[in-house]
């Protein structure tokens, strides 16, 4: 008996999405470095997906997707996975909600008056506005998202050349450049930098997160389809044949629809040498 209600106890316990994600792990015998080369997820957001750590994650939006793709990585449901994660997400929100006491109002001078009554309503108003607009610029990955980038990280991640012949000189004297010109994105620091990819009409297509010191050859299909996207620019180096073009954009501020054809990265960058380097917009 005594045993039983153990089990059921120890069963009760596992009330997180971390802790099923991490139990099919550890009974597929995986580990963290192998679900994390099979999601292309540093092992760091991982654990934190495991503890059920969310704010350890580069942004809660992401949550959903990085969760998809652990519970894909050790053949779990993920739509029941996604489902349960965003489930979690809505009660920690409430519970960081301020807690208000709850009064009887038996006397009339304990009632509130009209003007905090309007008050409350605007107040009201006004967040949800601001949720609204949230939800608006907000990118939620999806299935589609989190394939792409694994599709094509083996391929960003080749050699810039493939035979032994020396690669074509990018940037020559007079600051022209090749079209073909190799597109590197490196992380210089002093944090992790995330960075997107979007289509024509503003949507991310793919993104991935950077750790400081690694770097990112842009495949040619994205330079030619897409334009960048990141919040902290100035912890991303971005280097055309070689040539770094500066920063694209001013400190911890958003940018997005940055062209990354070679010619116009060092564009941008040679007619913002007066002031702080900027890679052109796609126009």
């Amino acid at each position: 008996m005594a045993d039983e209600e153990g089990a059921e106890q120890g069963e009760l316990a596992i009330t997180r999405t971390g802790d099923k994600l991490r139990l099919a792990r550890e009974a597929a015998g995986l580990s963290l470095a192998d679900v994390a080369t099979r999601t292309r997820i540093t092992q760091r957001h991982l654990e934190a997906i495991e503890k059920s750590d969310f704010s350890e994650l580069p942004g809660r939006t992401y949550v959903t997707g990085f969760a998809r793709a652990y519970a894909r990585a050790v053949d779990l449901p993920e739509a029941e996975i996604g489902a349960a994660v965003r489930r979690e997400l809505e009660e920690d929100a409430y519970a960081a909600r301020p807690a208000y006491e709850a009064y009887e109002p038996t006397d009339p001078t304990r009632l509130p008056t009209a003007r905090l009554a309007w008050t409350l309503v605007i107040v009201a108003a006004l967040l949800v506005s601001a949720y609204g607009v949230w939800r608006f610029l907000s990118v939620e990955p999806d299935e589609a998202l989190i394939e792409a980038q694994n599709r094509d990280a083996d391929a960003s991640e080749a050699p810039a050349t493939a035979t032994g012949q020396p690669a074509t000189k990018a940037v020559s004297a007079g600051g022209n450049v090749a079209a073909n010109a190799p597109v590197v994105l490196t992380a210089i620091g002093p944090t992790e930098v995330w960075i997107g990819f979007d289509d024509a009409t503003g949507k991310t297509e793919n993104w991935r997160t950077l750790d400081v010191g690694e770097t990112y050859e842009v495949p040619p299909a994205y330079i030619q389809q897409f334009t960048l996207r990141t919040s902290i620019p100035q912890a991303l180096k971005v280097t055309v044949g070689g040539r770094d073009v500066g920063q694209i954009g001013p400190a911890d501020t958003l940018v997005k629809n940055i062209s990354l054809k070679p010619a116009d990265l060092i564009a941008g960058a040679e007619e913002s040498s007066g002031g702080v380097p900027a890679a052109a917009p796609k126009g």
